[in-house]
């Protein structure tokens, strides 16, 4: 593996960790709705802009020659990852879920996502799994209030990691390239998020702090961190990529300490270092399973 590939986790996390503090800048300026719109057809302007310059004027036309069922796959998969997913996440938040039992919810998804895919990860990777669910609770636990629990929140926040996890398998098994996938999946969640926008009211105040959430959301997390998380997933088992989001709320939480000086305790570091542990673990017995075993001569 080169140092470039080693490097991608890293980068990925960074961007799609990072995204937590801009939706709060943005949601102050705008609604759920309003912010999910602009997020989604930003995003679907900029990547046709990404494959204008690859496919030069042919980019529609490669687009639409692809296949009617592969197509229909990706504008699928993009109603689980970008719609379904970001919808539930917002509105368990949106009901009172605090964001500390959220994190613990979707840090179900490593666990689920080798289920749902019928990968065999063994006794010994689910052991490894759920060590790393444990760090995540104690990092949590460690860092915010997890005492606020809604019957809403929670179905809603279930609904979510549900809809990530599921979507994570179907795009591991859309055999078309990152853009692609991308591209359909965002203008799936334009044209549908934009309807929901105007029948709920269009809510948004156009400045500096709504502009930079928009363009950060839209240039770093929504394109740089789901493209280089379609290409992880075409290189590697969908649990072999899923597992590296436990470090998301760890991230997330180093990134509030480092840009509104929160507090870190040391039960946080401590279950930090149980995610790391679990996550370099589980890559380990991955790369081992891979391998193709030696025969004797």
């Amino acid at each position: 593996m080169t140092l470039l590939m080693r490097g991608v986790p890293l980068v990925f996390l960074l961007m799609w960790s990072s995204g937590a503090i801009f939706v709060k800048l943005g949601l102050q300026e705008a609604s759920v709705w309003s912010f999910l719109a602009v997020r989604a057809i930003g995003t679907l302007l900029v990547l046709s802009f990404i494959c204008a310059l690859i496919f030069k004027r042919a980019v529609f036309s490669e687009l639409i020659k692809l296949p009617a069922l592969l197509i229909m796959k990706m504008l699928f998969t993009g109603i689980l990852l970008q719609v379904a997913y970001q919808s539930f996440f917002f509105l368990a938040i949106d009901n009172k879920l605090s964001p500390g039992v959220l994190s613990i919810i979707l840090g179900l998804q490593p666990i689920l996502t080798p289920i749902i895919a019928r990968e065999e990860v063994g006794a010994k990777g689910y052991l490894i799994l759920l060590l790393g669910f444990l760090g995540l609770g104690i990092a949590v636990s460690g860092a915010r209030e997890i005492s606020e629990l809604t019957y809403a929140g929670i179905t809603f926040g279930i609904a979510s990691v549900c809809a990530m996890s599921v979507g994570t398998v179907c795009q591991k098994k859309v055999a078309a390239h990152p853009l692609a996938s991308a591209f359909y999946q965002n203008l799936a969640a334009s044209i549908i998020f934009f309807i929901v926008a105007l029948c709920t009211d269009w809510q948004a105040t156009i400045n500096a702090k709504f502009i930079i959430a928009s363009a950060w959301m839209i240039l770093v997390v929504s394109t740089g961190a789901v493209l280089l998380l379609f290409y992880m997933l075409s290189k590697n088992a969908a649990s072999n990529v899923s597992v590296l989001f436990y470090m998301v709320p760890i991230i997330t939480i180093a990134l509030d300490y480092w840009v509104f000086d929160n507090t870190v305790t040391p039960l946080t570091v401590a279950g930090a270092i149980l995610v790391i542990m679990a996550i370099l673990f589980y890559r380990s017995l991955s790369e081992k399973r891979a391998c193709p075993k030696k025969v004797p001569s």
